[in-house]
């Protein structure tokens, strides 16, 4: 890693708009770095975090290069920051690579920056809601304590500056940070890998080289290290061999060395003795999967000398984050949950499945990431009483998967254009429904930005509606 910023050539390829790129240009202007920003996006897509940038001091210095990458931008350059949603098979990042220029993310940039200890969250689903909980029980003892990372509104380099040695930061790290992690030789002092799901076939070659990105966050892990690793989960049970840490586990199903429940109650278990935690019956989150995520929170916390008290006080209160399984409260009688970062049929099952035995309708359907959507298809026909479709790849995959099955073609609405009309369309099936759940089991790369623009729509229309029944 650098250690003297100051005028040194600075490539960042991906400014994005979700937070990050902004986040690390600041960081660089700070160092007097020399800096030139190149993205596929043009200037009127970007312009948001143009505006932005174009109010620091000295962002006139700053080179754009938008609408494409130039071959030539990646051969004079001390450093090339990739940015995540850069694949790692770029021509462009190959370029720099023959030339032995570092290519670093915002993750071992922060890693490499940071030397105080790091808690670190990474799974296909899951470690957003990891990270937040975890941290809100670390506060009840850290006070100076943060979460940041994947997380929409709060990118790493947000808070690199304000950290202190003690800080203990909860980082939510993508596969996609930890891609670069390996070549740096860096893994957190507490390592958390929620599950491992068939998931990003459309970034990566194959399954086995996405799993290779997750098992990066304990392959560098020392022996005072700890990694948490789920027991139910087919591909993390039997990660203990990958890395050099304390190994903890949590489960649903059995006995561990970790956190593990049983007959409703959590227990933890040293390795000495078993203490019991909480009830699970006392949590504040709905769905059997967070179940999974509040054991592997409470095994840091555990670890971590917190006590079953404050343990006890947080997990209670704690709600499904926002966009996540989320309840928009009811609309005539109907519960309206709005799920739309389920961007897989797996996580479109576990909130299938968390609605128990009630009437849904399901509003879903996008752009196929490379996924296998039979069991989604199996489930929807068990517990799915109406289903609109929005179109894209993902929906023709589901389609065929449900003509399978056998679902009846007078329950499914398909090929609806935007998320207003399949609001408008689900309202008129309000007597035959006692839930609307709007859970997509696929991306919106042709729809939205991204998830979280699609949830905040779905939001102001559900808002919207229940204004006009007051």
């Amino acid at each position: 890693m650098v250690n003297n910023w100051q005028n040194k050539k600075v490539l960042v390829m991906g400014l994005g708009l979700q937070g990050g790129g902004f986040q690390v240009v600041s960081w660089l202007l700070k160092q007097k770095a020399q800096i030139t920003v190149t993205d596929l996006k043009t200037k009127a897509q970007l312009k948001l975090t143009l505006d932005k940038l174009a109010k620091l001091k000295g962002s006139k210095n700053i080179q754009y290069v938008l609408g494409q990458h130039r071959e030539i931008d990646f051969v004079d350059q001390d450093l090339i920051v990739q940015n995540p949603g850069v694949p790692p098979q770029s021509k462009y990042l190959q370029i720099a690579r023959k030339l032995n220029i570092k290519i670093v993310n915002e993750a071992t940039m922060f890693f490499g920056l940071y030397d105080g200890d790091v808690i670190g969250i990474t799974g296909t689903r899951g470690k957003s809601t990891v990270s937040t909980l975890l941290h809100k029980i670390l506060k009840t003892k850290v006070s100076t304590n943060v979460v940041a990372g994947n997380i929409a509104t709060t990118p790493m380099f947000s808070i690199l500056d304000k950290l202190k040695k003690n800080s203990l930061p909860v980082l939510e790290l993508s596969s996609w940070h930890l891609e670069n992690l390996f070549e740096y030789q860096k893994s957190p002092h507490i390592a958390v890998i929620t599950n491992i799901l068939i998931d990003h076939l459309n970034r990566y070659k194959s399954f086995t080289e996405y799993k290779q990105a997750k098992i990066a966050i304990i392959a560098n892990q020392n022996k005072n290290d700890f990694a948490i690793l789920n027991a139910d989960n087919i591909h993390t049970k039997n990660l203990a061999n990958k890395t050099k840490a304390k190994v903890f586990y949590f489960s649903l199903n059995k006995k561990v060395k970790g956190v593990y429940l049983q007959d409703g109650i959590f227990y933890f278990n040293d390795g000495q003795k078993i203490s019991r935690v909480m009830l699970s019956q006392n949590v504040g989150m709905i769905g059997e999967h967070n179940l999974e995520n509040i054991a592997a929170a409470i095994c840091v916390a555990k670890i971590l000398k917190i006590s079953n008290k404050d343990i006890k006080k947080v997990v209670s209160k704690f709600k499904n984050l926002e966009y996540r399984l989320q309840s928009l409260g009811k609309w005539q009688g109907i519960e309206i949950f709005n799920d739309p970062t389920a961007s897989t049929p797996d996580a479109t099952c576990a909130a299938i499945n968390a609605m128990g035995d009630q009437k849904i309708l399901l509003i879903a359907g996008g752009e196929d990431k490379v996924l296998d959507y039979t069991a989604l298809a199996k489930l929807i026909k068990q517990k799915v009483d109406k289903l609109i479709l929005f179109p894209g790849s993902g929906s023709k995959k589901l389609l065929i998967e449900l003509k399978k099955v056998k679902y009846p073609n007078d329950r499914i609405s398909i090929d609806i254009k935007n998320l207003p009309l399949a609001w408008s369309m689900a309202q008129k099936y309000g007597q035959d429904i006692e839930v609307i759940l709007f859970s997509p089991a696929a991306a919106s790369f042709n729809m939205f930005i991204n998830e979280f623009e699609r949830a905040k729509v779905f939001e102001e229309l559900v808002k919207n509606a229940k204004k006009k029944i007051r």
